[in-house]
């Protein structure tokens, strides 16, 4: 499930499904689900003007935070979230939250590190279909 760039998952049901689980996960762990954007028809003619593709802004909300009072924005990790359309199938994906942080802030790694840890039990949820 962990790629080089995040997470991938293949759903083994159609892009609809897939849609409704990671919704249900995601949510399961304590994001929220801020915008939607569906841009299949806007990939281009090579990919198909039917080709469904929704981008999901999740908001990770159960990320730990800092105890700090001037808390920084960024410590609520956005993260995008995709749904494609793969055939009869679907794909999800979702960026290492540690490609968006400063590495040398200890708040920012213990918030990716959450943000991460959340992310990976949704995609077992959305791959199981729980």
């Amino acid at each position: 499930m962990m790629a080089d760039y995040g997470y991938t998952v293949e759903v083994d049901a159609d892009y609809d499904e897939a849609v409704i689980r990671t919704r249900v996960a995601l949510r399961s762990e304590g994001f929220s689900i801020l915008t939607e954007s569906h841009v299949g028809g806007l990939l281009g003619p090579q990919s198909g003007s039917d080709r469904q593709y929704l981008i999901m802004g999740a908001w990770s909300t159960g990320v730990e935070r800092s105890p700090d009072p001037e808390i920084r924005i960024a410590m609520n990790l956005p993260c995008n979230v995709v749904v494609q359309e793969s055939g009869p199938r679907a794909m999800v994906a979702a960026l290492d939250p540690f490609e968006q942080i400063d590495p040398t802030d200890s708040d920012s790694v213990r918030a990716a590190e959450s943000a991460r840890d959340a992310l990976g039990r949704a995609f077992t949820k959305i791959s199981a279909g729980a």
